[in-house]
């Protein structure tokens, strides 16, 4: 059965060496190849030190969502810059408790910089 990407949305902008990613609605498979093609900024030089991946949008976040997550993080650690998540509220956010992937975020209620 095929997952709705009607109210799917992402927002990217930087500041300094800051990338941010504001991604909001219902993040499913349909979601994460525009995600991961606002990851590849983090290839371009200059790298930013710090990525801020805003859920405090979602309504929704499945395990391809999830997944996409938790690589940036991943690369985030092998490449050397900060990933911090801005926890979604409501049922999104149980993924993270039900997976325990929030053990493994830093988990933020709001980012620093508006």
């Amino acid at each position: 059965m095929p997952q709705g990407h009607r109210s799917f949305g992402l927002a990217v902008r930087e500041s300094g060496r800051t990338l941010y990613l504001h991604v909001f609605g219902e993040f499913d498979l349909s979601g994460v190849g525009r995600v991961e093609k606002a990851l590849d900024r983090l290839a371009e030089a200059p790298v930013p030190r710090l990525l801020v991946l805003d859920l405090h949008g979602l309504t929704f976040l499945d395990l391809a969502g999830l997944r996409t997550i938790l690589r940036a993080n991943d690369r985030g650690r092998a490449e050397g810059f900060e990933v911090e998540v801005v926890r979604p509220a409501g049922t999104a956010n149980r993924v993270f408790t039900l997976t325990r992937a929030g053990l493994e975020l830093t988990m933020i209620d709001a980012p620093e910089v508006a």
